[in-house]
């Protein structure tokens, strides 16, 4: 099961960059898509651990649903077994068209807590 609370999808990005730009500009183009509001998304600081930062983001799920209806989007057409996965399967292929996939990866919190090893 995903983990969506009120309304947000829950994950985590871990980047090998020091900063947040990379995320905020995958995401922020997610936003301008959509025509949504900056307040549907929220980053939180990084922690540092074993040359990776790792983030905890969130996004309303409402911003997915309307990305994955758009006619020319692909989310619906990743690899996944809930809109949640998709989304977040579809974020992966965004940083590899962009070539960061080196530097940047998303997960779902809640296959995280599932995951054998926790970290990817």
């Amino acid at each position: 099961m995903a983990e969506s609370v009120s309304g947000r999808i829950f994950m985590q990005a871990a980047s090998t960059e020091p900063d947040a730009r990379i995320i905020e500009a995958i995401l922020g183009e997610v936003l301008k898509i959509v025509h949504v509001q900056e307040s549907d998304f929220h980053l939180g600081s990084a922690e540092y651990t074993f040359g990776w930062n790792f983030y905890l983001l969130s996004i309303n799920e409402s911003v997915v649903m309307r990305l994955a209806q758009l006619p020319e989007s692909d989310v619906l057409k990743v690899k996944g077994d809930s809109l949640e996965q998709k989304f977040v399967n579809w974020l992966n292929g965004q940083t590899k068209k962009k070539n960061v996939d080196d530097k940047i990866h998303f997960s779902l919190l809640s296959d995280l807590k599932s995951s054998r090893y926790g970290l990817f």
